[in-house]
């Protein structure tokens, strides 16, 4: 939670390179427990008045389609492949948040306060205000970061990791999100869609409900944490702490795959 990504880049792959799971069976345990800890996350972030509600319900309905259709998609892919696409997905994902500079990094009292002026049918305005600091102004095209969503939701259930690393950086970089409104953001969007991906998943049993338990205890437990250390960091590190753990899983994903072929 601490970059709205959610924990399932890192559940999915635990589940597949250390205890050697089927991809299937750790897809859909680890978007169970994706789904958990964003319940959880958002909760908390509601309370801080830092989520971008009406994105997070439009981003949400969106990515429902997808994370459903994903399920049937997941059955047609051989595990090595699963794993190549997957490090290939994270690895483009790392280093392009690493590298590309955030256009959100001003203090949120700095925000443009001409913003309204470049407002359109397909642009929006926000005004964000947190109950830890000053508030955040952005606006950003709505019908494309909403239709966006559709693709993120395909992602977060085919690879059980629920949308966020991309999301997340998504909404920072291309959409003027604040790091800090994005994070929040994306982790209540994944809240709301990752119910019905999660739903396919064991509906296909791809579920393994006596894991879910402690996973997503142990889900929640990290989300709180998440919460509050984000509370004390800065946008962009919260960003290359994401990339540095999207390369580090991809390198080992890779890897797993290359051997399968």
């Amino acid at each position: 939670m601490l970059v709205g990504a959610g924990g399932g880049f890192i559940i999915g792959p635990l589940l597949i390179l250390v205890f050697g799971w089927e991809n299937k069976m750790a897809v859909g345990t680890s978007l169970v427990c994706v789904s958990v800890a964003s319940i959880s996350g958002t909760i908390s972030y509601l309370k801080l008045k830092i989520v971008d509600i009406r994105s997070a319900v439009l981003f949400s309905l969106a990515a429902m389609p997808g994370a459903i259709i994903a399920v049937i998609g997941l059955e047609k892919v051989d595990s090595a492949i699963f794993n190549i696409l997957f490090a290939l997905m994270l690895i483009a994902t790392g280093i392009y948040v690493f590298w590309s500079p955030s256009s959100s990094e001003k203090k949120p009292e700095e925000g443009n306060e001409n913003i309204k002026n470049n407002r359109g049918w397909w642009r929006v305005y926000r005004k964000i205000t947190p109950t830890t600091e000053a508030y955040f102004k952005y606006n950003f095209i709505e019908p494309v970061a909403t239709g966006i969503n559709t693709l993120f939701g395909f992602i977060s259930s085919f690879f059980g990791i629920g949308g966020g690393p991309l999301r997340t950086p998504t909404l920072v970089y291309f959409f003027n999100f604040p790091v800090k409104v994005a994070t929040a953001t994306s982790v209540a969007t994944m809240s709301l869609y990752t119910i019905f991906g999660s739903a396919a998943h064991f509906i296909n049993g791809n579920v393994d409900a006596q894991a879910v338990l402690p996973l997503g205890i142990g889900a929640i437990i990290g989300s709180q944490f998440g919460v509050i250390i984000s509370k004390r960091l800065k946008g962009r590190l919260m960003m290359k702490l994401l990339s540095f753990a999207m390369i580090a899983i991809a390198i080992n994903m890779g890897i797993k795959g290359i051997q399968g072929l």
